[in-house]
């Protein structure tokens, strides 16, 4: 019966399997597949437990940047917390399954960037599981683009190709007039480069006339409910890393010809924005979150939205370019005028 004894021990000393709950069969989806910046992405997020009973289990959702406007499942009641959602806190036997659902609407400046959504399963001690969905957000092509091949070229862009054209086509005719003296050439180019330049920033103050009018023209009235918001900072151009202006931004929900519809809505294009967050905070506190408001959206584009109609305090700075071209327009004048 020796042996007997020698296989207790052996069995004795074989490692004893510890409980360990297993996480490789959760996963995450969304939809739609090719999302665009300023629309609404749904993600599905399940956590299934294909291991050993688990005495604590943490689940957390990071969102990606943008407005969570909808949580429904397992996730329905959980409390956002700096863009993070625990939805799960306690025991998860084996065999337990749970489902999140989320809808995020997107940056619509975020056009390229990745709106990773990534859940943690944390199992004390030392348990960890990361699943991720990672959408990329594609640019939502502007109205009446023109397509070149691949390229696309906005009305925008045809306007600054064709102002750099006359730019340049009148440089060569003033040089070209005044050749005989360098000073009046060099005058007459930068007058003729002022007046091109000045007539491109009046076109641009056109065009946001056109697009206050048609708010007031076009438009259709509805009603938008306040989902979320934020102060939105604008970082300057120079080298500081400190925001130069804010601006409010306001995810909001409204019915938009019979089609429930969310988007972002921000101030008008003609509003002027500030270097102190205060008059953003009072638009804020003014459009409450869950408060309901008259808004103005464009047929063209169900997703456009205003909450304030222009005009916006932006106008007064027409009056640069105007100097401008008066000035450069005379300066001009005076140059054909001496030439022989």
């Amino acid at each position: 019966m020796r042996w007997l004894g020698f296989l207790a021990a052996a069995m004795l000393a074989l490692p004893t399997h510890a409980a360990e709950p297993r996480f490789v069969a959760s996963s995450v989806v969304f939809e739609p597949v090719t999302p665009s910046a300023g629309s609404v992405v749904s993600y599905t997020v399940t956590i299934a437990n294909t291991g050993d009973d688990s005495p604590y289990t943490r689940i957390v959702t990071s969102l990606p940047p943008g407005y969570l406007i909808g949580a429904d499942g397992d996730c329905a009641t959980a409390a956002l917390d700096a863009g993070r959602l625990v939805w799960h806190e306690g025991s998860m036997p084996a065999g337990a399954r749970k489902e999140c659902r989320l809808e995020v609407l997107t940056r619509s400046e975020a056009a390229g960037s990745i709106a990773t959504l990534a859940t943690e399963i944390t199992t004390p001690p030392s348990g960890y599981f990361r699943i991720e969905a990672k959408p990329t957000l594609l640019t939502v092509p502007a109205a009446n683009t023109l397509y070149v091949g691949p390229i696309g070229i906005t009305p925008a862009g045809l306007a600054t190709l064709a102002l750099l054209g006359l730019a340049g086509v009148g440089a060569v005719f003033c040089a070209h007039k005044v050749h005989w003296d360098r000073k009046r050439m060099r005058l007459a180019v930068g007058a003729w480069i002022a007046i091109v330049a000045s007539v491109g920033f009046l076109f641009y103050f056109v065009s946001l006339a056109h697009s206050d009018l048609r708010s007031y023209t076009d438009y259709r009235e509805t009603s938008c409910q306040i989902v979320d918001s934020v102060i939105r900072s604008i970082q300057s151009s120079g080298k500081s890393d400190e925001a130069s202006t804010y601006a409010p931004e306001f995810a909001v929900r409204y019915d938009a010809l019979g089609v429930a519809t969310y988007s972002i809505a921000s101030l008008p294009e003609t509003s002027l924005t500030s270097g102190s967050s205060a008059p953003s905070q009072q638009t804020v506190e003014r459009f409450a979150k869950g408060s309901v408001h008259p808004c103005w959206f464009d047929p063209d584009d169900l997703r456009k939205v205003l909450l304030i109609r222009g005009p916006g305090g932006a106008y007064f700075f027409v009056l640069l370019p105007l100097v401008v071209l008066v000035l450069a327009s005379g300066i001009m004048i005076g140059v054909v005028r001496s030439s022989p």
